[in-house]
């Protein structure tokens, strides 16, 4: 078993010396006044070691001075553990009281002298300890002092754990509710709330209000409704005030530039102009002598035409020679075909072969009549008569059918000739025709020739590549525009940041050394304060002290003792009890020294004031230099703040400049795009159109072609029909010649055939006598017959041979000078028209070549032209942009020119632009003051952002864009939405933090009524309270309310709140409007409360239900309707039982024997009857009570009884002494 077993005073309060035993119950009784709360705060002392929480009010003595008034003044308080005592000693140590452990129980002689006298210092009760036993360092900190106690070990040495009276780490409720028992007598739900809530923790939680209705929640909402303005979204989803301000700065940012670009154009006009007068000169000259080289291209083309005609026709005039001839050979050819030549070659070739046969039967048939030689003569020479007769006739005949073939071929070649001039004449009269026809195809082959070139060219052709390059140039002039206001965005970005980190490091060193300077102050002005206050410590102490004791007794004590005592420790020490000795020797403990060598070093008070003085001036002037310090950095960040603020300012300049390139370059890239692609599409369309036009052309060439053709042919078949007509004349001539030659020829031969016939008849009939006769004579008759048959026949043969010999002759001579040639004529024929189709493709390339040229003269003549037009049209736009009124606002800036790289925009172009700019201008500066006034109505004249909504002039216009473009670039309202956005996560935060914090104990507080209840149930020896509960309600105090449903909030609400929620976050619209709402109406609740601060027990309810016999008292909140003045002592005692049990039983998990001490100062009040059962209630759960009254009742009831009375003080008869008797001493234990 542990406890707290006796308390001991010496020379402490008014108690010289008292023992107390406190193992068992105690009563201390006595009248008022006597020292009974004195003696209970000194056990609640050691239960709790906090001197500010022992009762003693105000208006008296310190602990320190009331209960260690003397070096001598001791506490001892014996503790039995495990049934081995050890001691603690307190003690004041340095005007302090501390602690000692020692390892033994109290015993007297170790604190006073045989003298019946306390010993006057640690050295002497030390030396009374012995070595036998054992002491602990001194325990200054009283909290240290609560760990030993209460064994929370946690940073304590060793040696200090075996003085634990408990152990536990959750030691703290036990010494509160210990304490609350002693110094709270009211019996009220506030007063259990306290207790308990006390018994918890050992700082009492409260809420500042005072400090949200004037400094957290102060101008609020008014902060919330201008940031609102800048997240608050319309129906499209759009923030209003976003983007009414980027159409400011949109507006500004154009009008700026507007201004730069205008003085930019005129430049450009400027340097157009200046261009226009001197290069104008140059191109006139060009362009006449560029017509001159034009013209003469046009004579060369002219030239190689006329050359070219003339060649092909000497090789048209051979190829037609040779066509003629070919034709001519034809004709012969037909006509031997006509007549079988073939044949009549075959036969006339036999010729030969036919004689000899011939011959050779003649031979044999002579042969055979030779002996018939007078038959054969008669009849031979008749036969040769005949035929003699017959061969006149014939020779006759056909001398006239020569004749006859003669006439007629002479005839026919007078026909031929006199048919081949008119043929000729034919062909002469419509050769100009034909000539005209054939040169008329020549020509619309030339052109076809050429559009066929032409359209080949013109796959490989781009129109309007002038327009489309110089797009490409100004894309790519645009897009390096582009690229180089980026890369100057970028650089001015680079450029801020490093800007801004300079700023911040010079800032931060300001601030380091300021910091420096100030830390540096504030040691001196510490020192000196402490400085002041030791003095003044000594002042105070003077009296009391050494200091004052030499200065009432010593005279002259500071040329003495004064050169070599301790200040600090001796000379102002109010506990060393100086006194006087009969010894008048000067010597020092016995040892004189010779002082005379040394300075004085002891100081009057009024040096020490002058000194006091002179260090509270030195103070004044430190602080002083201190406030200049802290100016001086607001003036070193002030210009450090102007200084970079320029140089940002130039990077933002450069970054807006080239923003609006950058929109500018966009654009232009755009209108570049969509003016290449018209251009493009020109290209195209102008391609297809001169494609379609060719073609076109080509179809009306093909046409005209096909009409010169069929003209051509009409005239060749004209010429042709003329032909045919007379040669068809011709022959139908010649055919008649012919036709009369042959009927006359026909009829000679018939004459000759019929005389033939005759002949031979006549012949056969001699030869038929002639064979009778020779038959007759013996001949052979048959073999004569046979080859007289084969003799005739032959004979047939020979003279149709004879009658074509000369046909045959004349085909011969034909084929050697026709028939074999035609190959050859063909060949050259082909080899001609080669030849011609060659010339004809060789002019067709130098033609080409030459129309090429030409073309691209035509060209270059006109894009010369087109120039000197640009510059004539240039110059004229200039005279009239001279009237103007845009040209009188561009007057003075067209006369300072600056030189550009490159010149590619027209006069027009540019004067049209500077049109555009200064209309444009003029709608820009509209649009800015009423995008301005716009965006100012959202704002009042006193708003969040300081913005000016008062706005004049236009320079109060362009200045105020200006400050708005800034603050939209810095993102200011980044800062203010952070800095408000903290502040309400701060607020809601806080609110619900503390109010957390404030119901946090709910569950605890739950736990300790329910262990109350529980309690009382179980161990009720109190027969007249029947029954007693407690129970907890919500709060009903309004603020409380609001505290709890801004808590629900932020714990529903926690992760939407912070930097962005309150304006920005999408699910956090209304839920913000609640907050916002929720803040309102606190601070209205706030406003109607009284108190400045809302306690932990104001965050609940409480209330008491007690049962006294047959009186309920229902649930209240004050037991001043619950039975006698009495019951409520009785039921306070209970609770406060109840409350030191649980705390006890809840302290230490390991250890629970050990005992407590509940002390009461009010038990007079309670019956007899109820004492003891209260005694019992107590004893019951381990604690001892400790109860102070006036008189003593049922002494048997309690183990000790002590008896406290004054006693006047024989040496001063103003102060009185507490004596202490102990009564009675009970030997029986309290049962439990």
């Amino acid at each position: 078993m542990r406890y707290l077993n006796k308390i001991v005073f010496i020379n402490s309060a008014t108690v010289k010396y008292a023992e107390i035993e406190l193992d068992g119950n105690v009563h201390l009784i006595g009248t008022q006044g006597v020292g009974k709360s004195t003696l209970l705060r000194a056990i609640l002392f050691f239960y709790n070691a906090n001197k500010s929480k022992l009762g003693i009010p105000r208006e008296k003595k310190g602990f320190d001075d009331y209960y260690f008034q003397y070096q001598n003044s001791y506490i001892i308080y014996e503790i039995i553990k495990d049934g081995i005592p050890f001691c603690v000693l307190a003690y004041k140590v340095n005007g302090k009281v501390a602690f000692r452990f020692f390892n033994s129980g109290y015993k007297r002689e170790l604190f006073i002298d045989q003298n019946n006298r306390a010993f006057e210092s640690w050295d002497k009760i030390r030396n009374a300890f012995g070595k036998e036993i054992h002491y602990s360092n001194i325990v200054a900190s009283y909290t240290d002092f609560r760990k030993i106690i209460y064994g929370d070990n946690k940073g304590l040495k060793p040696d200090f754990r075996k003085y634990a009276l408990i152990e536990s780490k959750q030691y703290q409720n036990i010494p509160l509710t210990i304490q609350n028992v002693l110094l709270n007598s009211n019996l009220e739900a506030k007063f259990i709330k306290d207790t308990i809530i006390n018994s918890l923790s050992e700082e009492e939680f409260s809420i500042d209000l005072e400090n949200y209705a004037k400094g957290h929640l102060q101008g609020f909402e008014s902060q919330i409704n201008d940031i609102q303005i800048w997240f608050k979204k319309n129906r499209k989803g759009e923030v209003t005030v976003r983007k009414q301000a980027d159409k400011v700065i949109d507006q500004y940012r154009i009008f700026n530039h507007l201004q730069r670009e205008k003085s930019e154009l005129a430049n450009d006009l400027s340097l157009r102009m200046q261009f226009i007068d001197r290069e104008k000169p140059l191109f006139l000259s060009e362009l006449t002598k560029e017509k001159n080289a034009l013209a003469e291209w046009f004579k060369k083309q002219e030239n190689l035409k006329k050359t070219q005609q003339n060649r092909e026709q000497r090789i048209v005039s051979e190829i037609t020679y040779l066509k003629k001839e070919l034709e001519k050979a034809a004709e012969k050819e037909t006509d031997y075909q006509r007549q079988n030549i073939t044949k009549i070659i075959q036969r006339v070739a036999n010729k030969t072969t036919l004689e000899k046969e011939l011959k050779a039967l003649e031979e044999e048939r002579n042969l055979l009549k030779s002996a018939f030689g007078e038959i054969n003569q008669k009849y031979e020479a008749l036969i040769t008569q005949a035929e003699n007769q017959h061969e006149k006739f014939v020779n006759s005949q056909q001398s006239e059918i020569n004749t006859l073939k003669a006439n007629f071929a002479e005839r026919k070649s007078e026909v031929f000739e006199t048919y081949q001039k008119l043929i000729d004449q034919v062909k002469e009269d419509h050769q100009l025709e034909k000539d005209k026809a054939e040169n008329e195809i020549t020509a619309l082959i030339d052109k076809e020739h050429g559009l066929k070139n032409k359209k080949s060219e013109l796959k490989h052709q781009t129109f309007f590549k002038e327009e489309i390059e110089a797009s490409k140039i100004e894309r790519l002039a645009i897009e390096e525009k582009l690229s180089t206001a980026k890369s100057k965005i970028q650089n001015a970005k680079n450029e801020t940041a490093t800007i801004r980190k300079e700023w911040e490091l010079e800032e931060k060193e300001i601030e380091r050394s300021t910091e420096i300077k100030i830390s540096k102050t504030d040691k001196n002005i510490q020192k000196v304060v402490e400085e002041i206050e030791s003095i003044e410590r000594k002042i105070n102490q003077s009296k009391a002290s050494f200091y004052g004791w030499l200065n009432e007794n010593i005279p002259n004590w500071a040329a003495s003792i004064g050169k070599v005592i301790d200040e600090e420790n001796v000379l102002f020490n109010t506990e060393l009890h100086p006194k006087l000795v009969n010894d008048n020797s000067t010597s020092f403990f016995g040892v004189e020294l010779n002082l005379n060598t040394l300075e004085n070093r002891v100081k009057t008070v009024s040096e020490y004031k002058e000194e006091i003085k002179s260090l509270t001036i030195q103070a004044e002037d430190l602080r002083k230099a201190l406030h200049q310090i802290n100016k001086g950095k607001e003036d070193d960040l002030r210009k450090l703040k102007i200084k970079f603020r320029k140089k940002l300012n130039q990077q933002k300049e450069i970054v807006s400049d080239n923003d609006y390139q950058i929109n500018q370059a966009e654009q232009q890239l755009k209108k570049n795009d969509v003016e290449r692609e018209e251009w493009t599409e020109k290209s195209k369309s102008e391609k297809k159109r001169n494609l379609e036009k060719i073609e076109n052309d080509l179809n009306a060439v093909a046409d005209q072609k096909q009409k010169a053709n069929t003209q051509l042919a009409n005239i060749k078949q004209n010429i042709k029909r003329k032909i045919t007509l007379k040669e068809n004349e011709r022959n139908a001539e010649i055919s008649t010649l012919e036709e009369n030659t042959t009927t006359k020829i026909e009829s000679i031969k018939s004459v000759i055939s019929s005389n033939e016939k005759e002949i031979k008849q006549r012949i056969y009939d001699l030869k038929k006598d002639q064979n009778h006769e020779l038959a007759d004579k013996g001949a052979d008759t048959k073999r004569i017959a046979v080859i007289e048959n084969k003799t005739d026949s032959i004979e047939e043969k020979l003279a149709y041979i004879k009658q074509h010999e000369a046909l045959v002759i004349e085909y011969n001579k034909d084929k050697r000078e026709v028939f074999d040639k035609v190959p050859e004529w063909k060949t050259k024929r082909l080899s001609l028209e080669k030849q011609k189709d060659a010339i004809v493709q060789e002019h067709q390339v130098e033609l080409g070549k030459l129309v090429e040229k030409l073309n691209t003269q035509e060209a270059f003549v006109a894009q010369v032209q087109s120039k000197v037009n640009e510059l004539d049209s240039d110059e004229k736009a200039f005279e009239e942009f001279k009237k103007s009124e845009a040209f009188m606002q561009l007057e003075f800036a067209i006369d300072e020119v600056k030189q550009r790289e490159k010149d590619t925009k027209t006069g027009n172009a540019i004067i049209a632009e500077i049109k555009d700019n200064y209309y444009k201008g003029i709608d820009v500066f509209k649009s800015l003051q009423q995008a301005t006034n716009a965006f100012n109505g959202n704002f009042a004249l006193k708003n969040t952002f300081s913005f000016d909504v008062q706005l004049n002039t236009d320079d109060d216009f362009l200045k105020f864009a200006e400050e708005l473009k800034e603050f939209i670039e810095e993102d200011k309202i980044q800062e203010y939405e952070k800095r408000v956005n903290e502040r309400f996560a701060q607020i809601i935060h806080l609110i619900g933090r503390e109010t957390t914090e404030l119901n946090s104990k709910k569950g605890a507080i739950e736990k300790v009524i329910k262990k109350i209840n529980d309690d009382f149930t179980q161990k009720n020896f109190v027969e007249a309270i029947k029954e007693m509960e407690i129970r907890t309600l919500e709060s009903s105090n309004p603020v409380v309310k609001w505290l709890i449903r801004i808590q629900e909030f932020n714990d529903e609400n926690n992760l939407l709140l912070g930097e962005t929620s309150l304006f920005t976050s999408v699910d956090s619209h209304s839920k913000n409007h609640k907050a916002v709402d929720l803040l309102k109406e606190l601070v209205k609740a706030i406003e109607r409360y009284k108190s400045k601060t809302l306690t932990l027990s104001e965050s609940f309810d409480l209330q008491f239900r007690i049962v006294e016999n047959d009186n309920d008292s229902g649930w209240v909140e004050k037991l001043s309707n619950v039975g006698s003045e009495g019951t409520d002592v009785l039921v306070k005692a209970m609770i406060n039982i109840l409350l030191l049990n649980v705390f006890k039983d809840s302290a230490s998990k390991k250890f629970k024997d050990f005992k407590l001490h509940c002390m009461m100062d009010e038990i007079g009040r309670l019956h007899p009857n109820n004492v003891k059962g209260i005694l019992r209630f107590a004893n019951e759960r381990n604690i001892l009570l400790i109860n102070g009254s006036p008189t003593s009742q049922n002494a048997t009831d309690y183990k000790y009884t002590y008896k406290l009375a004054k006693e006047q003080s024989k040496s001063d008869a103003k102060k009185y002494f507490t004596r202490i008797n102990r009564l009675v001493k009970m030997h029986a234990k309290v049962k439990k």
